[in-house]
């Protein structure tokens, strides 16, 4: 049998031709095993319905509506760096930076930073994005106090992990260009950024429990605070031009609580989450309010009045979820503010829910509210939202 042997050289000479050839395109065998440097890429799509009785209550008036698009980039930059940009369109909005941030890989002590636009660490929820929530919106006291999509920062935020007392404790530090979004049309004499004072600061202490191999429970607290436009009260005939607000001081105080358990051999049918998180927005009122601008010759600016909040305004929510089955979960939220948009009346909605997980992909809810604002009809709202994932979208942080 002597054809075996040469047969079954030269096929083996004629593979590692092949494997050569390979190796010198690629850029031999010390070369980069991913020449591009591609990030990873994914989109999050988030639609939503809206079938309340008495029409939309959505914004744009709109039955169905794609909420947002969400395109995220994610890649290591080097060894010290990890880069994150995450990039929204919506038809109201168009496209728009959701977050843009580099985070450190290798400082020392065990401290992270992060760098650019994200999420701002402070209170629960807010932390986690809109399509990724266990109800449709976020809670009307998150919605009042920083808008539908959350509290946004863009600076810098330092963090660190640590024990000290045998449980896990985690503490953030944050200063941003401001704490929330301008309001559009009010013009301040300057920025409220021009002095350090007016930046946005805040911190987030978590304090973390393993109470049993099933349940654990978290507590924070947060604090945030910076200077920001409140408006004033023009007289007739004012300029559009003219100085129509003032930069005054406004402070968010939060405390959460959130417990959680899911049994070792029935974990993947059966778990329990409740939460509970309560905000007090303190604002101060000017001492000075600043007269009207561009007096004629030889003639005194009229003080203005001061038409911004002059109280603080608390509220919060409460919220629960229990697993039926592994992949249908039902939950409830009740909200109760004192509502900003509406001078401190009470405003409240209780909510149930019912959140089915197709796949860890993909996600459908089903959610009927009923709203009571203060001296105003109560109004029903019935929404639905289906989300999904393509591509290695990261998890949200725990």
């Amino acid at each position: 049998m002597p054809i075996m042997p040469r047969s079954i050289a030269a096929a083996l000479a004629a593979l590692a031709l092949l494997s050569a050839s390979a190796a010198a395109q690629q850029g031999g065998a010390q070369g980069p095993t991913n020449p591009r440097m591609l990030p990873d890429v994914s989109a999050v799509g988030d639609l939503v319905a809206d079938l309340s009785p008495k029409g939309s209550t959505q914004p744009d008036l709109s039955r169905f509506a794609v909420r947002e698009v969400e395109v995220a980039l994610q890649a290591v930059v080097d060894p010290y760096f990890r880069g994150d940009v995450f990039l929204g369109f919506s038809d109201a909005e168009g496209a728009s930076i959701e977050q843009a941030f580099l985070t450190t890989t290798a400082l020392p002590g065990g401290l992270q930073a992060r760098l650019g636009r994200f999420l701002m660490p402070f209170g629960k929820q807010n932390t986690t994005h809109r399509h990724d929530l266990h109800t449709v919106e976020y809670p009307y006291i998150i919605q009042r106090f920083f808008g539908s999509e959350g509290l946004k920062g863009t600076g810098a935020t330092l963090s660190d992990v640590f024990a000290p007392f045998g449980f896990y404790q985690e503490f953030m530090v944050s200063v941003t260009d401001r704490a929330g979004e301008r309001a559009e049309g009010l013009t301040p004499a300057a920025p409220a950024n021009r002095n350090l004072d007016g930046l946005g600061y805040s911190a987030r202490l978590r304090n973390y429990w393993d109470i049993s191999e099933a349940t654990n429970i978290e507590v924070s607290g947060s604090a945030i605070t910076s200077l920001r436009e409140q408006p004033l009260a023009l007289p007739a005939g004012a300029a559009s031009g003219d100085v129509n607000a003032v930069n005054v001081r406004q402070s968010v105080f939060a405390g959460d609580v959130t417990f959680r358990w899911r049994p070792l051999q029935q974990g993947l049918y059966k778990s329990l989450i409740l939460q509970a998180e309560v905000m007090h927005q303190a604002n101060d009122i000017p001492s000075v309010v600043p007269p009207l601008g561009r007096p004629g010759p030889g003639a005194s600016a009229p003080p203005l009045a001061y038409a911004g909040p002059t109280s603080g305004y608390t509220g919060g929510y409460v919220f629960g979820r229990w697993q039926l089955s592994r992949r249908l979960y039902a939950g409830a939220r009740y909200d109760a503010l004192q509502d900003p948009e509406a001078e401190g009346a009470r405003f409240t909605a209780g909510s149930a829910l019912l959140e089915w997980y197709p796949s860890e992909f993909s996600k459908l809810i089903a959610q009927y509210e009923r709203t009571s604002p203060s001296g105003g009809p109560a109004l029903d709202r019935i929404l639905l939202q289906a989300s999904f994932a393509i591509g290695p979208h990261k998890p949200h942080p725990f």
